[in-house]
């Protein structure tokens, strides 16, 4: 467009000029007007008047740009032939710019790549005819050599022979072509193209599915072709220039909205890769907490209440030495597999795995009211698993083994311990050394807790009595409770079958 003054003075005649052929208060009329005092005011909104200034221009049949001064009057007939053309193009138009949004608040909404084009197979119908759509990347292979890759199609019938996972050579085909060029290509033909390029792969297999024309558009980001998009048709002679300007705007939207789709899908099944394997260790809640954590990596804890869980096999290492390394070791992938599940069952995390021993936390990174309860009822139920591990590893050549647990609570530091190369999230301090300490002194089948541990769940949990002990590295006696259950909403108790 030109400047301000000429759009002023070009809109001034054209009002004018439908003011004595339609009525004042016609829609287009006053939109217009609208759009003159816009300009006038400085307040236009560019892409409405244009597609109005074309809307004026489509009320005089088979006529150029020309200002309606120079015309001369319309009948009436031909003013309401060209005014339904008029608003058939506009709703068309208005459809083509709601569908292209719609794309863009799919991938805004975190949809994936494949939904995406589901959505523009499904909506894009009533704009452009097709039967068939279809996306192409183009990749690396391991010779360095270009291929193009269909990840998704989609059609109206069965039996697609160019679908998902199809490939080709890049190299020499009409799609190299298209990349080099960058503009759209018609092929309303497809048995008289292949005539001519009888080697072409794809072209040869589509057909086979019924299609006769094609539209293909590049998709470009960031000025480099990535792939190609297809619209095709069962009928021949489907698309017309008309829908090449339309097919590049869907192209350069998709080229975008795609890439989005697919980075935010690489990075989702990433995210869903690594939950996989830190939810090896502890529950789904909490790896979704420690994932969700703004901001970078960084070593240091601070101060949390936990409660620590020490399990530990009786007189397994003597045994295991007279044993086959495999035996041992599947042995021990039953044993520490069992009681992991129940950990993660009940709410907390494996810390660590020690041989044939186990440190699980409950606190972290989520605390909870009920932590020590739950360490507690997961503590009783590791031991009741126990005569199934036995059953499960029976005939290894291994006794019975008996397993005996520690527990305690209190303020330890939880955080990101290691160095910047190795980082494990862990918890320290003397409520750990107390856990372990108090594991020491089991034997196979008990389950001892500290005082703290005991004060949080006196009101529902059952003991065998209690007891001061001295134990190693500590100067006090410490006091030290058997757990044989725990009620409320637990009710559970240690069976005799788990005692050794």
């Amino acid at each position: 467009m030109g400047n301000r003054d000429e759009i002023i003075r070009h809109l001034r005649t054209e009002v004018a000029a439908l003011d004595t052929r339609l009525d004042s208060k016609n829609r287009l009329v006053e939109s217009l007007r609208e759009q003159l005092k816009a300009h006038e005011t400085c307040t236009v909104d560019e892409r409405r008047n244009q597609v109005f200034r074309r809307a004026a221009i489509d009320i005089v049949p088979e006529e150029g740009p020309r200002e309606f001064s120079n015309l001369t009057p319309i009948t009436v007939k031909d003013m309401g032939d060209a005014l339904i053309a008029l608003g058939g193009r506009l709703d068309h138009k208005f459809a083509e710019i709601r569908a292209l949004s719609e794309i863009t608040e799919c991938v805004n909404a975190g949809v994936f790549f494949d939904e995406v084009l589901d959505h523009v197979f499904e909506s894009f119908e009533k704009i452009i005819p097709y039967d068939r759509i279809s996306v192409a990347v183009i990749e690396e292979n391991d010779k360095g050599e270009a291929l193009v890759r269909w990840p998704w199609a989609r059609a109206k019938y069965d039996n697609l022979y160019v679908g998902k996972g199809y490939t080709t050579l890049l190299y020499d085909t009409g799609l190299e072509a298209i990349a080099e060029a960058g503009e759209p290509r018609i092929i309303n033909n497809l048995e008289r193209y292949l005539i001519e390029y009888p080697n072409s792969r794809s072209t040869r297999s589509v057909m086979i599915e019924g299609i006769r024309s094609s539209l293909t558009c590049p998709l470009v980001v960031r000025d480099k072709v990535t792939g190609f998009i297809f619209f095709s048709s069962l009928e021949p002679d489907t698309y017309m220039d008309q829908h090449v300007e339309l097919f590049s705007q869907i192209a350069g939207e998709l080229a975008l909205t795609l890439d989005k789709s697919r980075a935010y899908e690489d990075l989702f099944l990433r995210n869903e890769f690594i939950k996989q394997v830190f939810g090896q260790y502890v529950t789904n809640e909490v790896a979704e907490a420690a994932l969700s954590r703004d901001g970078p990596l960084t070593l240091g804890g601070d101060r949390r209440k936990v409660t620590v869980l020490m399990a530990d096999l009786r007189s397994f290492t003597p045994m295991a030495e007279e044993l086959p390394p495999e035996e041992v070791v599947d042995a021990l992938n039953v044993f520490l597999g069992t009681i992991a599940d129940i950990v993660m069952k009940h709410g907390g995390a494996v810390d660590n795995f020690i041989g044939d021993a186990m440190m699980a936390v409950f606190g972290v990174p989520l605390a909870k009211p009920d932590d020590a309860a739950r360490a507690i009822a997961c503590a009783i139920e590791m031991q009741n698993a126990m005569p199934l591990v036995n059953a499960e590893i029976e005939g290894r050549g291994l006794p019975d083994l008996a397993m005996g647990i520690g527990l305690s609570t209190g303020e330890a530091v939880a955080g990101n311990i290691g160095s910047k190369t190795r980082v494990k999230y862990s918890v320290i301090g003397n409520i750990v050394n107390l856990a372990a300490r108090i594991e020491s002194i089991t034997s196979g089948g008990q389950i001892f807790a500290s005082d703290a541990t005991f004060q949080e769940v006196r009101d529902i949990v059952f003991t065998a009595g209690h007891l001061n002990v001295k134990l190693k590295g500590m100067s006090r006696l410490v006091p030290i409770h058997e757990i044989t259950g725990i009620g409320g909403q637990f009710d559970i108790a240690k069976s005799l079958e788990s005692v050794a």
